[in-house]
């Protein structure tokens, strides 16, 4: 850690400074497995002869990842996108098992169950819920037009 400029003590979960770090990093390795398996299984249902060919024709290996390996897995590329960004817009049981939302983690979905359950704010709880529904919906629908294609891409 001394590499990284943090030296002493570190409080990872009480620093507001650390605290998002932290979450961060949390996240990234809960879901790593899921995208491995998913990259890996992408990888695994290209066609081998595209490369036994690419390999005839002497196309590099970067060439090879750019021209078939890449396309190929373009569809689990937008899904990834698609999840991870609709994941972070909604993010709440990281934060709030780990931190209950306080020094300085508390996210959108936290503040909507505390004006429901702390506040007894049902009725601002289920606009807010709304409007974080409509959010992700405008994001997907953007997310979605980006990656449209003309070969057929999620549409």
């Amino acid at each position: 850690l001394k590499v990284f400029g943090l030296e002493g003590k570190v409080l990872w979960l009480t620093d507001p400074g650390m605290v998002n770090y932290s979450l961060t990093f949390t996240s990234i390795w809960r879901y790593m497995g899921f995208n491995v398996v998913m990259f890996v299984a992408a990888i695994q249902s290209l066609p081998s002869d595209m490369y036994e060919a690419a390999n005839l024709d002497g196309a590099s290996g970067w060439q090879q990842f750019w021209y078939l390996t890449f396309p190929g897995i373009a569809p689990m590329i937008q899904i990834n996108m698609i999840l991870a960004v609709k994941g972070a817009v909604s993010v709440f049981e990281i934060p709030y098992i780990m931190t209950g939302g306080g020094n300085g983690s508390s996210t959108f979905v936290i503040r909507t169950m505390d004006t429901a359950f702390k506040f007894n704010k049902i009725g601002l709880a289920s606009a807010m819920a709304i409007v974080l529904t409509v959010i992700v919906l405008v994001v997907s629908a953007i997310q979605n037009r980006m990656f449209r294609n003309s070969e057929g891409g999620i549409s």
